[in-house]
């Protein structure tokens, strides 16, 4: 009686600990094992208002049928409400493509969610241990996992809470001895098909016959990593938002850019590489397509990796992320245009003529230009500019590539495809311009003269 009265003070005060307090109505999940079975029995002992959640996956035959009937008899001697659910894990791992044992839990999950919101429950109890912890952690560290992930489970996450995480295995059979609770066996649990089972049935007492206590001191290490992590994830989340500048697409400038990472503090930061690597992860990135856009830092201005309809470019100071999809509707009004008429407006450009003495220079705004209407070859052609493209510009002796014109503007990669030129009927290139996110460059031909008391042709870009 005396080990029975200090295993329920521990348990109240594990209750505590998991933040369950006596007002809340706790679902209690309980399988009709030994641990759940021990978890429910517990909470009757303490007096916490509990209804119990049994779920029947069918996966057993009648095993599971025995398993319900089992869970349902302990709850009606016991006046506990009992709620059985039949759920087709089968049917979920097809169609989700993953294994029996996945589809199960997030099936079950997700009941357990809609009950305890339905009865107004406060929190889901689980019926996880030591064991299960370590347990747990073996199985993430073959995994792979992000160093976030090993510190495993918590007493509480979210709504779900577990009172017997610091309990052993020996522990809670000691307890279902003393109250004669009854159990039942699942033969499934010695099946070596499943990774968890190996772990429990041939590594951990392969580690507790190497050193004794080796099952709890791993899982000590597992609230120490949790420590950590969070520690970690506070640092990363001050030195994201100094690297990372998101936007929601708002923007005229950048309608489709979903957000821009500086450079330079990437790659200062200590956690420069695994803000990369979260960010993309969270928009679905799979490990190779991140490993790809982590090289990306040191490749040449303009390289791009690609993810279904996410984008990452490389420009000199940024990395840019951005939905392709939207990039591309940008440029649906791109279309060659000519000027035919002597006022008019297409797009974003308009032009006018006017007759007037010149007695000031041409303004100097390079959204504007003005020219001799009669000295050019009409009609006017006003396109996007391509690879050969060439302008013979003022200040300058001979021609200049117009992409060598954009290299030496610095104008960013996302930009370039945008920069329009002005060409006349021989094929001249009048006029180079182009818009940037913050900046706008252009050059006017020596071809496009201006002369006082001219018919000026006046063209503008509203930006």
């Amino acid at each position: 009686m005396k080990l029975e009265h200090q295993y329920n003070i521990r348990f109240k005060n594990d209750l505590t600990t998991c933040g369950v307090s006596e007002k809340d109505l706790v679902i209690a999940a309980c399988s009709g094992g030994m641990d759940s079975m021990c978890l429910i029995n517990a909470m009757l002992k303490v007096g916490v208002r509990f209804e119990v959640a049994h779920v029947n996956f069918k996966l057993r035959g009648e095993d599971s049928k025995a398993d319900a009937a089992s869970v349902k008899a302990w709850c009606e001697e016991n006046n506990i409400i009992c709620h059985v659910k039949h759920l087709p894990a089968d049917e979920e791992a097809k169609r989700k493509g993953d294994g029996v044992q996945e589809a199960a839990r997030r099936l079950r999950y997700d009941w357990f969610d809609e009950l305890m919101n339905e009865r107004g429950g406060g929190c889901i109890a689980v019926a996880h241990h030591l064991q299960d912890q370590t347990e747990t952690l073996l199985i993430n560290l073959l995994r792979g996992v992000s160093p976030s992930s090993l510190g495993c489970m918590a007493s509480r996450n979210g709504n779900i809470v577990r009172p017997f995480l610091s309990w052993s295995q020996k522990e809670i059979k000691n307890w279902v001895k003393l109250d004669k609770v009854p159990f039942r066996e699942d033969s499934s649990n010695k099946s070596p098909k499943y990774l968890r089972n190996r772990i429990r049935n041939e590594v951990l007492p392969l580690l507790e016959s190497i050193r004794p206590g080796a099952i709890s001191h791993l899982a000590e290490w597992t609230n120490r990593l949790r420590s950590q992590a969070a520690a970690v994830d506070i640092a990363m989340s001050d030195a994201a938002r100094d690297i990372v500048k998101y936007y929601d697409g708002s923007s005229h400038n950048r309608p489709n850019e979903i957000c821009r990472i500086n450079l330079q503090l990437l790659q200062e930061s200590a956690w420069g590489n695994r803000i990369l690597d979260n960010l993309l992860a969270d928009r679905q990135w799979p490990i190779g397509s991140r490993n790809q856009a982590s090289l990306i830092k040191r490749s040449s201005i303009g390289a791009e990796v690609v993810y279904k309809d996410d984008s990452l470019v490389r420009e000199r100071e940024y990395l840019i992320l951005r939905k392709i999809e939207e990039a591309i509707d940008l440029n649906k009004s791109d279309s060659e245009c000519t000027l035919h008429t002597e006022n008019g407006t297409i797009g974003d450009l308009s032009w006018t003529c006017e007759i007037e003495t010149l007695d000031h220079d041409p303004p100097q705004s390079p959204e504007t230009i003005w020219i001799d209407f009669y000295t050019l070859e009409h009609p006017l052609m006003w396109r996007k500019w391509k690879n050969g493209d060439k302008i013979n510009p003022t200040g300058m002796e001979g021609s200049v590539n117009v992409s060598d014109l954009l290299t030496q503007w610095k104008v960013p990669h996302l930009s370039r495809p945008n920069a329009r030129v002005l060409q006349d009927a021989r094929g001249n290139i009048l006029w180079v311009f182009v818009a940037g996110e913050e900046d706008v460059w252009s050059r006017i031909s020596r071809k496009a003269t201006l002369t006082k008391g001219a018919k000026r042709l006046v063209l503008e870009v509203k930006i």
